[in-house]
């Protein structure tokens, strides 16, 4: 039987990297995006560029017959969908996968959960319509690992709330919005995967998001970061957006991933320690872009840190706001557990890459496109 995915959040990152995987598994299937727009002349357009870019990209040629848009937006009642529309969705959908989302940080946690629980608890009645009327055989939330908020250790992929607190109102909406899922796991066939913190393609660089990590990063290349609020030996999970798209269309069409949570992570074995990270960075842009003195970095305490994030003013106080962010995460040691989807992977020729080897790509697209603001050139 052919395949239909109705998919949210198909215009980002890790959606965007989603659909060609889809699309190439499941050679007969077809997609539907939920796509925001001021009309549907305009959500028609996004999703066309979408499907073109894919065609070129990943030498899909039906790729714009296979895959259409509606608009919608999953902060609406009912998505924004019409009686129509959602009767449509429950007479095709196949797979629901749920990845729109507010990544913002600085969100009150009223907003936050306005849009990710909010949302989440529409797809998820959409699910039940599906499973009731139609042929639905899998509800996919695509979470995040920072549920575990500012807890520090080994983190296990069964685990959600242990009394933890979190860092921003982003960690905790999220939180909630996988419980909300996993109420769910006993009345529909649902996945959750929880991808780390991630970065662009291992073989080319490429990606859309330069947030997290990469703010750091752009304030070394510019000489303007001279000191990094961590330890050298910090664990960054970082992974891949390639590894993790092909981590989770392979774990999804398996039946035994049904009411399981997976951390799609690097985990303890794998990631990256947080002065790799720096000296990769500082070898490669004093190589390729050096400034008049070559660029020095020095690791410091929290508290450190925060003494001098109090006197800054101005110029410098908004510049070191960016680091703010991603103070969490290279001060908190957290060891992601990923027993679950590590059984499933196995065997399935889906290798994780070390960060070491192709770290070189990930600065070079960085550099390539002014750190996304222009199109890269070979």
């Amino acid at each position: 039987m052919s395949k239909h995915f109705f998919i949210t959040g198909g215009t980002g990152l890790v959606g965007k990297n989603l659909i060609p995987r889809l699309l190439k598994r499941f050679p007969n299937s077809t997609i539907t995006l939920l796509v925001r727009g001021e009309d549907e002349g305009e959500a028609n357009e996004r999703t066309q560029n979408i499907a073109c870019q894919i065609a070129d990209d990943f030498n899909i040629p039906d790729a714009p017959q296979r895959i259409d848009g509606m608009l919608g937006d999953v902060g609406l009642d009912h998505c924004g969908l019409s009686p129509a529309q959602q009767e449509r969705i429950v007479k095709q959908a196949t797979h629901l996968i749920h990845g729109a989302a507010t990544i913002r940080f600085d969100h009150p946690i009223d907003e936050a959960r306005a849009i990710n629980c909010g949302g989440t608890r529409r797809m998820l009645a959409l699910a039940h319509m599906c499973a009731g009327k139609g042929k639905l055989e899998r509800f996919v939330y695509i979470g995040s690992s920072s549920v575990s908020g500012q807890r520090g250790g080994h983190i296990y992929e069964d685990e959600l709330e242990k009394g933890q607190k979190f860092f921003n109102t982003y960690e905790q909406s999220k939180n909630e919005s996988e419980r909300i899922v996993r109420n769910n796991f006993d009345k529909i066939p649902c996945t959750v995967f929880r991808p780390s913190i991630i970065i662009g393609d291992s073989r080319t660089g490429k990606t859309s998001s330069f947030n997290v990590i990469y703010i750091p990063l752009r304030l070394v290349q510019k000489g303007m970061l001279t000191y990094v609020p961590g330890t050298p030996d910090t664990l960054m999970d970082l992974v891949p957006i390639d590894w993790v798209d092909d981590a989770m269309v392979h774990i999804l069409t398996k039946e035994e991933s049904i009411g399981k949570v997976f951390h799609v992570t690097a985990g303890p074995q794998r990631a990256a320690r947080l002065d790799e990270v720096v000296v990769a960075a500082v070898k490669y842009f004093d190589k390729n872009t050096p400034l008049k003195h070559p660029r020095t970095m020095e690791f410091i305490k929290k508290k450190e840190y925060e003494k001098r994030r109090s006197k800054m003013r101005g110029r410098e106080d908004a510049l070191m706001s960016q680091l703010d962010t991603l103070l969490p995460y290279v001060t908190v040691n957290r060891l992601f557990d990923s027993t679950n989807a590590d059984k499933l992977l196995e065997g399935s020729g889906i290798e994780f890459p070390l960060f070491k080897d192709y770290s070189d790509k990930i600065f070079e697209y960085c550099v390539k496109t002014n750190w996304g603001k222009a199109e890269a050139r070979d």
